[in-house]
């Protein structure tokens, strides 16, 4: 395998962080959640390229429906 190297991406909202990036064996991303309360509670969700292309799909389908007027 090539080295390979990916700086974490971190999105921040006036709430939370979300940070994604590669798992250690390049196979996958890690999403990773965190509240900017305070709270010390982090949630990670681990996908390949099949669960996260259905996760996609799904996240446009909802944003499609409560945009909907």
């Amino acid at each position: 395998m090539k080295n390979k190297v990916w700086n974490k991406t971190i999105i921040s909202t006036e709430d939370q962080d979300v940070s994604i990036y590669p798992t250690e064996q390049f196979n996958g991303i890690i999403v990773e959640t965190k509240e900017l309360d305070g709270d010390p509670f982090t949630s990670r969700l681990y996908l390949n390229r099949d669960e996260m292309e259905l996760l996609i799909i799904k996240m446009q389908e909802m944003m499609n429906y409560v945009s909907d007027k």
